[in-house]
Order: C-alpha cells, then structure tokens, then sequence
C-alpha cells in the first residue's frame, strides 16, 4: 500500500474514532486511565522550543526520535529502524522505520529537517539551539554567517536522513535521543504556525500519546496515539494532568485517591509532611542527572573574585542541608558533574563544610577587592518560588551568616523570571539547577564552554577548559573520562557555580501505580506506567 493511501485509511479512521473520544463521560472514561498532577502550566509543546522540565516531559510523552534513551541507559532505534555510521565517525546515515502522524500522515526525513534548521534560523526561537552545535555549520548557521543550507542535516529522500559532523562525537546517539531533536508535522507547521499552542485537529504528534484536551493553567489530558509504531508496550489507555502548583493540595488530592502519584519529576512534595509521608507511604527514591547549585556572576563584582567565590561554596555544610532541609539524603555535590552520568564515580573536588578555609578566602578576597564584609550584606539572593527552594536559601543564609558573618538579602521569584535574570545576565547570585538533557558528562560540561551559551550564566570562559573538552571529542573510554575529569577540575578550581547536592527523584504513588520508570535524565517513562485496579475511576 502506498503512503497516499494509508493516509487517507487513516484519516478515515480518525474521523470515526474522534467524535467517540469526545463524548466520553466520566463514568465511561478509560479503564487504564492514570491521574497525575504537574506543578505548574507547559510553557510550550513544540519540542523545538523547550527549555525547561515540564515542557521536556510533556514532548517525550506526545512526540518521539530517531532513538530512545530507556530507564536501563540503553540506546534503541525509535522512529529511525536503523542507522550506519561512517568510518571516520562523521556522518550518520538513518533510516526511517514506517511510520505515522496522529493525523494519519506518514512521518518523513524530510520532517526531521526541516525541524533542525528551523531551530538553527536565528531569528527562531528555541533555547536548547547549541545542543546541535556538534552538527556542521549548524553554530555558524544560527549566528548567522552561513546559510542553512550549508548545515550538515539532509533528507536524501522520504526515508533517508543523513547527519554530518564537525567531528567525531562519541555520545551522538544520546544527545540525539532528547527532545530538542523530535520532529514536527513539516506541512502542519506550515500551514497552521500556531498548532502547538492548544489540543485539536491541528496539534500533530508522533509519539505514544496524543494530546485530547489542555485547559490551560487546569489541566491536560493525553490517550493512548492509535497510531504510534510500538503501540503495543504502550500501557495507559489516558494520562490525566492536573495542574495544582500548590503542594499540599495536591498531596490532598492524593491521599482522596484522586491522583496516582505526586513528586519527582514533575510535581514536589511537601517538605513539611515528609516525615509523616515515608512513615506512611514510603517515599521512592530514584537517583538522576540533576544538579541544585548557586550560579555566581564572575563578571560582577564581587564573584569576579575566585576566592570569594569559594568561600561562599566551602563555607556550605551541605550534609546538614539534606538531613534537615530537604530531608531525603540526596548526594552532597562536592562535585560538578552528577555521579550518574559518569557510571556511579563520585570524585570529590573539594570537602564539605571547610569552615575556615572559608573564613580565610573571605578575608583575602574582601582585602583585594578592597571592599567590607558589610558590603556583601547588600546582595540580593536569588532563588525560584518553592517551599523547598525556600527553606534550602533561608538555610544558606542563616550558614553564611553563622560562619563568614555576612547577611544576604533573599527574594523568591517565579521560575520564569528567574530564567530571565539569569539569561539576562541581570543578577549577583541566585540558586538555581541544572537536569541533564543527555547520558553524558558534556552536557553539563559544554554549558561552560563559550560565554555565549545562553546557558552559561556565570558568564564564565577558560581557554585550557575548551582544550580539555575539545580533545575528549577524539577519546574513548577510560582516556575520555580522564580528559573530562581534568577539564571538571578546572571548573571547580575556580568555582563560577557552587554545587549544592545531586538530585533523587523523591515520589509517592498509590499501590495500585506500578512500573514506575525514569531515564537517567530524570524523565518518567509514561508508556510503562500501570494500573493493576482495572475498576478505579475518576472520584
């Protein structure tokens, strides 16, 4: 059968399947229906646009790759069903799989390429850009010096996608495998630019599910995609969000048996009832490449100061701060780069709690600025509205003020103006996080690469650190390791961000929720979630 012709069977299947969908009631909706609760409003479903968690996890449940990322770290083939690789490792060669939109066209290579260079336009919106920077000419094409054409990404016909490297890159299949790098509907895009920002006939996917309904700032309801290639292993029938950003009345929802799991990774806990909780519940634990840090402005005084920098980071007692602050033990970062995406290693850098180390670089850093501890009481701590990232800067500040005998002032701003400041490069220091995006060291390490990267917000650069990351690109294994545990050395020694401690994904979930998985960059593998009561229903 031609392509033509599954399109139009397929559009003649949706146009009997919808009408169904939409009149379903509450006492008819899906047995395997799953209700879980994000903490706050998508920013955007086009996967190109993304740049923050909630939208990410929201693209891997509607849209899908050429490859997947699974919870047991391996790579497998997605859309693509096969790919070869060039003898000097610079261009890769896929091929598509059959493979469908949700409404019934077929997905094309020429999809994929037409979604790259979309993102390499730079006039295009899409903060995750530099992720394809590996990719020929594509940095040269976003600043705007070569044409798009001359980017190393082509569809050679329906079938065949062909990707050419600036050089070898060892980890390509899973950098590849993040969202940033799903296709769109190419004709979709086009005829209607604004599909992505409300459900119907015109918001296209790909992925396992599609995407029902979205009341925005309420909720969004996502089934089961008829017509998504691996279907079969595809487990809810519908996935219902709601978006309570308040966590105690999401942990009431829960415990009325209206939702199926609330915390990590796209919803919090209540730190005030998590004692009570792992009594109750039993609190699950699942270790992932997220880091909570304080990013320091080096090109302000005063954090152009080095030792100012680290007395501030080893004045922290990072131990006290996941015993009693976020009281669930998460590894203290004495580290730049989470343990998980360097196979468990954990090479400490620089000791927890140096106290008078601290005091010492403090009075040199202050005597060469030539400035007063009373000057540093004028600084104004940033850190995003939570009540976990709250008691975490009350606790750095009260730690501060005991040891270095200094003051900051805190404010809490919304996360999306917090990205601003710190895109902006309009603050002095503020908390913040970073959650790897792929299964390797460099995507927390490239960040610092060029100042230029939208998210280096130390605005910080060191010439031997470009050296170290750009010789790893012709390494492997325990040689490669090496070179990026040496340019991680170099970061750390002159401290632009303070890491605080690595990231568990902390949740609960009720009993009859099985199968809960999460990739190592933290995404919850929606697909294999599992209802083992057939019969429960929306209360």
């Amino acid at each position: 059968m031609s392509n033509t012709s599954r399109f139009w069977l397929f559009r003649a299947f949706l146009v009997c399947l919808l009408p169904l969908m939409a009149c379903q009631t509450p006492s008819s909706l899906p047995k395997g229906r799953i209700r879980l609760n994000l903490k706050n409003e998508p920013p955007t479903l086009d996967p190109r646009k993304g740049g923050d968690v909630i939208s990410s996890h929201m693209h891997f449940l509607l849209f899908e790759g050429l490859v997947r990322l699974n919870a047991d770290y391996s790579i497998t083939m997605a859309q693509a069903e096969s790919f070869e690789r060039s003898s000097e490792g610079t261009v890769y060669t896929f091929k598509l799989r059959d493979t469908f939109w949700s409404n019934g066209m077929p997905v094309v290579a020429q999809d994929f390429e037409t979604a790259w260079k979309a993102m390499l336009d730079p006039a295009f919106p899409c903060p995750n850009a530099h992720l394809l920077y590996t990719i020929k000419n594509a940095e040269a094409a976003k600043k705007g010096d070569v044409p798009l054409s001359a980017v190393g990404i082509e569809a050679k016909d329906s079938k065949t996608f062909v990707i050419t490297l600036d050089k070898p890159v060892p980890y390509f299949l899973e950098l590849i495998s993040f969202c940033v790098f799903f296709p769109v509907c190419s004709q979709v895009d086009k005829a209607y630019p604004d599909w992505a920002y409300n459900a119907g006939e015109h918001f296209v996917s790909n992925g396992p599910f599609v995407l029902k309904a979205w009341k925005h700032n309420d909720e969004l309801v996502a089934t089961k995609n008829p017509l998504y290639w691996d279907g079969e292993k595809t487990r809810p029938e519908e996935i219902h969000f709601s978006m309570v950003g308040d966590e105690m009345t999401a942990l009431h929802l829960f415990e009325k048996g209206q939702l199926d799991m609330i915390g990590d990774p796209i919803s919090s806990l209540p730190l005030d009832a998590l004692a009570e909780l792992k009594k109750k519940w039993g609190v699950q634990k699942y270790p992932v490449g997220g880091t909570t840090l304080i990013s320091f402005n080096v090109e302000n005084p005063p954090f152009n100061n080095v030792k100012i920098r680290k007395a501030l980071s080893f004045a922290l007692h990072r131990t006290d701060l996941v015993q009693n602050i976020t009281q669930t033990e998460e590894l203290p970062a004495l580290n730049m780069v989470p343990p998980i995406l360097k196979g468990g290693r954990n090479r400490a850098f620089f000791a927890d709690a140096e106290d008078l180390l601290a005091k010492e670089l403090l009075k040199e850093g202050l005597e060469e600025e030539g400035i007063d501890k009373k000057d540093l009481n004028t600084l104004t701590y940033y850190y995003s509205i939570s009540d976990k990232n709250h008691k975490i800067a009350q606790a750095i500040q009260q730690q501060w003020k005991e040891i270095l005998g200094i003051e900051v002032k805190l404010e809490s701003l919304e996360f999306k103006v917090l990205m601003d400041k710190l895109c902006k490069r309009d603050y002095s220091f503020a908390q913040t996080l970073w959650v790897a995006q792929y299964n390797d060291p460099m995507n927390i390490l490239e960040r610092f690469k060029y100042k230029t990267n939208v998210k280096n917000y130390p605005q910080w650069f060191h010439p031997e650190y470009v050296q170290l990351l750009e010789r790893s690109f012709y390494e492997e294994g325990q040689v490669r390791a090496a070179t990026l545990e040496e340019a991680e050395e170099l970061f750390l020694s002159e401290m632009p961000v303070c890491p605080i401690y690595h990231w568990d994904m902390n949740y609960i979930a009720q009993p009859t929720l099985t199968d809960v998985k999460m990739s190592p960059i933290g995404d919850l593998v929606f697909n294999a979630l599992s209802i083992q009561d057939k019969n429960h229903s929306s209360k």
